[in-house]
């Protein structure tokens, strides 16, 4: 077994499965089959077992992921989780894989922008939790991003999270609430883990 790779390297775009698994040499490695849209992300597996991964991107052949970002930093939305082999879980997170459960101790989540804190709170209501996909949506950015900066606003007491199915959504108070402690280091891997993890 290889190493586990750190990053998603996004090595060219082709038209059909076939023309681009040869392409994929290390673990990480990564092709964007596109036919008119986005059809799928072939990926070798990063942890090193060897296996290619087709993560869908085409929502018409179902279950599918949302890709974000250039070729130089790739996001996939929801994490990839597979259900059976080697049984990876991880997020591609800006080109960097954000391991879930196994090879955590050298994750590296990518420079946290303070900027993106006034957008995120003013898509906030103040009446209703919105979740962070759905403040991303509006917003046009990176769920990953979204859910960590509105993590923030919870811990400066900008902002509420729900509780039970609704970890993930917020909604801002319409007074300063007292702020809370900051998440810990490593808190959103974890969290994610549990919130957004789609088995394939």
């Amino acid at each position: 077994m290889k190493k586990p790779a750190r990053e998603v390297r996004l090595r060219a775009e082709v038209q059909h499965r076939h023309d681009g698994e040869a392409l994929l040499r290390t673990p990480g490695d990564a092709v964007l089959v596109r036919r008119g849209q986005p059809r799928s992300l072939l990926i070798a597996c990063p942890d090193g077992c060897g296996e290619t991964l087709a993560v869908n991107l085409d929502p018409r052949a179902g279950p599918a992921w949302r890709m974000y970002g250039n070729d130089k930093a790739v996001s996939l939305s929801p994490s990839v989780w597979r259900q059976g082999g080697c049984e990876s879980h991880f997020i591609v997170w800006r080109g960097r894989i954000i391991w879930c459960g196994r090879f955590e101790d050298e994750n590296q989540e990518p420079a946290y922008d303070a900027a993106l804190e006034a957008q995120v709170l003013a898509a906030m209501d103040i009446s209703r939790f919105r979740s962070s996909r759905e403040l991303a949506e509006q917003l046009n950015e990176i769920p990953w991003d979204v859910s960590r900066v509105a993590r923030n606003l919870v811990a400066s007491g900008l902002a509420e999270t729900g509780s039970g199915g609704q970890l993930d959504s917020f909604r801002k108070f319409a007074r300063p609430a007292p702020a809370q402690a900051a998440p810990r280091p490593g808190f959103w891997r974890c969290f994610w883990q549990r919130l957004f993890g789609v088995k394939q």
